[in-house]
């Protein structure tokens, strides 16, 4: 019966995996069904929002319908949105199935608005733009999971954006029956091959069977149950029987039965006796003697009786370690698998639990693959490692969002101004400095330039663009802050770069730029930390305001004694401003020198970082007043002279410098303020009449 089993069950899996295939393939429709947004009328942008993809249905791609050339720009939700402002645009969200027999169509909406805006290329809120024409088949690709990401669509800010777009749905249940008839019939297949082996294997037992073992088995059987003495000429027998039928397969006149016997003779009751007579024969041709002294029928001793524990160390009897040693001894003992119907159940039910474990086989390794920690130690230090993860997590400030430019961003960012500066130093122009250079940087630039026609060593310093260390602000409000450390390839100090976002339509631009102090140290915040959010610089939320802080360390640089100088970390600057200032009133004894240094509350910033500290951003123009005594004179050069109109006066003068200072506020009472950069350049030279 193995036989026509394994070729029904290759039939059978055959014919499944034939009807899978054409499922798939002649029978199947060619027409892939699909989705369409609605038609809607032009604006000059569209957008399309992550409601269109839907992962758990592997709708990840879909394609844009067009013709010409247009931008894709990729970006977060409320980056788009804020650019967009009041503009008319398409909106493209989710997948709305039909009702009954309608197809399924996508949700899109027009809103109204201006029909012409700014061209939107170049804007620094864009993680990444691609330029196509024509259809497109886009596959959605978020930068990371933070927030939520849309992309937005345009041409130049005038012509009608592209707003047709196609997605595939889910496969039809055809498709699904197809591949699950494939996968059937292949391991109804397997199942035929396992049954042909089981066959192929069960005729080669069967022809290499000694036809006299069963009466010589029936022999042994006979005399043990007559007595011991019987035991011994039935073990003589036995090993006789077995081997003369050794002798005569190896000599190839194998012995015949008669074909008058009457008792019929079991194929499978012949292949276990003699496969025992082969063992039999094996142990009595090393040492028959000694199996005779261990045999206790051999002895004399009466047989074991039915039910009674056997030494488990006795010669001669088999324990049943495998599936085909019991089924030997089956027959001797008289059990019911002994029969022909319990051999024939024994392998079906083999043949059917192996089949049952290949089917089950795919479903377990997916079962492994989705839960892969089945040991006990594993799941626990996994769950260890989940639970620490979120630990942290909370502690460092779960609300702490997000920082509003990736790392790739503020890179760009920092390059683009970078070559900005670049391109107005090498020409001294400071109409070429915008829009990338603004504020109180601009305001340095240009008094650089300035300066530089009456002395050629006043240079300005080029900006860096190795970013190391950046606090990006996590609000999504406008203005937006960064303070970026860069540094310069051929500078050996670092740079403190602050930039801002004034509007969504406006790029960032560098608004201070100051090298830092020697020995100075600023906190180690990755671009895309989330937890830093700008503070109104009167707002005491740290040790001290900002403001505050930067009017008192002002008061502090003029005066060694001044009270707020306990609060400041020893600073190398300060020192030597300090230490220049005392020795110039040593030196000038006809000349009375005193400083100020009011503060621009214009443009201050204050950054408030994860760690509850400030980063404060200030200018003051520090100014030196200058007072001769009677017949005394005051001697100028260089640009100071330039800008005097004179190199040597008796009337007074203002000498008044364009000072920017960047300050890390401590959030711990007990904590210093570190001045981590101060930059000053001559603004004006004012001779009082």
């Amino acid at each position: 019966m193995r036989f026509p089993a394994s070729i029904i069950a290759f039939i059978l899996g055959l014919l499944m995996a034939g009807i899978g295939v054409g499922l798939l393939t002649v029978w199947a429709c060619d027409e892939v069904p699909t989705a369409q947004s609605e038609e809607v009328q032009d604006a000059p942008l569209t957008v399309i929002s992550d409601d269109l993809i839907d992962p758990e249905a592997e709708r990840e791609e879909f394609t844009i319908n067009a013709e010409g050339e247009y931008t894709i720009a990729l970006a977060r939700t409320q980056d788009i949105e804020a650019w967009v402002g009041d503009a008319a645009h398409v909106t493209i969200g989710a997948v709305r199935q039909g009702e009954q027999d309608a197809p399924a169509t996508i949700e899109t909406q027009f809103t109204e608005g201006e029909t012409t805006v700014p061209d939107p290329s170049g804007s620094d809120l864009w993680a990444a733009t691609e330029t196509t024409q024509g259809d497109l088949r886009y596959r959605w690709s978020a930068p990371d999971d933070t927030g939520e990401w849309s992309l937005l669509i345009f041409r130049d800010g005038e012509e009608p954006a592209p707003s047709a777009v196609t997605v595939e749905l889910p496969e039809e249940e055809e498709s699904l029956l197809g591949t699950t008839l494939i996968v059937l019939g292949a391991l109804v297949i397997l199942v035929g091959i396992f049954l042909l082996y089981r066959a192929l294997a069960a005729r080669r037992r069967e022809s290499a069977t000694p036809v006299g073992a069963p009466a010589a088995s029936a022999t042994a059987v006979s005399a043990t149950e007559t007595s011991a003495a019987g035991a011994s000429a039935t073990d003589t027998s036995v090993v006789t029987a077995t081997t003369e039928d050794e002798m005569n397969q190896t000599e190839g006149h194998p012995k015949r039965p008669d074909r008058d016997d009457p008792q019929p003779v079991d194929p499978a009751e012949e292949e276990l006796t003699g496969t025992l007579g082969s063992i039999s024969a094996t142990e009595s041709t090393y040492d028959p003697d000694a199996l005779r002294e261990e045999d206790p029928t051999a002895a004399g001793a009466d047989a074991p009786e039915v039910g009674t524990p056997e030494d488990p160390e006795a010669t001669g009897i088999i324990a049943p370690v495998d599936a085909e040693t019991a089924e030997a001894e089956g027959p001797e003992n008289g059990t019911e698998d002994g029969t022909e119907e319990g051999r024939t159940w024994h392998s079906r039910s083999v043949a059917t639990a192996a089949a049952f474990a290949l089917a089950l086989s795919p479903a377990v390794l997916v079962a492994d693959a989705e839960n892969p920690a089945e040991d006990p130690a594993e799941d626990d230090s996994a769950q260890t490692e989940e639970v620490e993860a979120e630990e942290v997590e909370a502690e460092d400030g779960e609300d702490a969002g997000y920082s509003v430019l990736l790392e790739s961003q503020l890179q760009g960012i920092v390059e683009d101004i970078a070559e900005q500066a670049a391109a107005a130093d090498a020409e001294f122009d400071a109409e070429m400095l915008a829009p990338r250079v603004s504020g109180n940087a601009a305001q340095v630039r240009e008094l650089t330039y300035r300066n530089n026609e009456m002395d050629e060593q006043v240079t300005p310093d080029a900006i860096g663009t190795e970013i190391l260390s950046a606090a990006v602000t996590s609000s999504t409000e406008f203005p937006r802050q960064a303070v970026v450390i860069t540094q310069e390839a051929e500078a050996e100090i670092p740079q403190v770069l602050v930039i801002e976002q004034e509007s969504p339509r406006e790029n960032y631009a560098l608004t201070q730029a100051v090298l830092m102090v020697p020995g100075t140290a600023f906190p180690a915040i990755s671009a895309e930390d989330g937890g830093v959010e700008p503070v109104d610089p009167d707002d005491e939320v740290a040790r001290f305001a900002a403001n505050h802080a930067m009017e008192r360390v002002a008061v502090f640089m003029n005066n060694r004694e001044y009270y707020f100088g306990m609060s400041v970390e020893e600073n190398a600057y300060i020192e030597d401003l300090q230490a220049y200032q005392e020795e110039l009133n040593e030196s000038a004894e006809d000349l009375s020198i005193s400083y100020t240094r009011p503060f621009i509350g214009e443009g201050s910033t204050a950054l408030r970082l994860p760690d509850g500290s400030v980063i404060a951003v200030g200018s003051f123009d520090s100014t030196t007043q200058l007072r001769p005594e009677e017949d005394a004179s005051i001697n100028l050069s260089g640009v100071t002279a330039e800008l005097a109109g004179t190199d040597s006066t008796t009337e007074d003068v203002d000498i008044v410098n364009r000072e920017s200072m960047i300050l890390h506020i401590p959030a711990e009472e007990g904590e210093r303020v570190d001045v981590l950069g101060v930059h000053d350049i001559v603004n004006e030279v004012n001779v009082l009449d």
